[in-house]
């Protein structure tokens, strides 16, 4: 396994694979035009910073798989990085790869001074919340989620 794939940093000319995986997770998501994000929104936003990401490269099939995420601050623990999305590829799950990719992004917000990574989990998506409780996250049921759109989406 460790030769046919390999975990890098994401670049500019990964940014068509990086959206091509996003809209695959929507639609497994059941939500694929909540998607509004352009390739090239993706490119700038990357190139200023605001998010970092992760790609995992297989040997035959390129691109399947990538983690994207960036810091944030929580006022009772300090330094922590979000995970906006983590997606392996369906044909290529099972494998481990998805591990390999979850280590990989704690390894990059470790060095980085996060003391914790958080990120969220649809309550349906049963083997997502298998697979980080058996990685040792704890999943939380007493928050909630809140949004408030500072532009007004179309």
């Amino acid at each position: 396994m460790a030769t046919e794939v390999e975990i890098i940093r994401g670049c500019a000319e990964d940014i068509s694979d990086l959206l091509r995986l996003i809209k695959a997770l929507a639609d497994f998501e059941k939500a694929p035009q909540e998607v509004i994000t352009t390739e090239a929104e993706l490119l700038e936003d990357w190139e200023m910073g605001r998010f970092e990401y992760l790609v995992l490269k297989h040997a035959q099939d390129g691109i399947i798989g990538i983690s994207l995420f960036y810091p944030r601050y929580s006022t009772w623990k300090g330094a922590c990085y979000y995970l906006e999305d983590l997606i392996v590829e369906p044909e290529h799950r099972g494998k481990g790869y998805g591990k390999m990719l979850l280590e990989a992004t704690a390894d990059y917000a470790k060095e980085a001074g996060a003391k914790r990574l958080d990120w969220q989990v649809l309550d349906w998506n049963e083997s997502a919340v298998r697979f980080y409780e058996k990685m040792g996250a704890g999943i939380e049921t007493e928050w909630w989620n809140c949004k408030w759109w500072l532009n007004k989406q179309e």
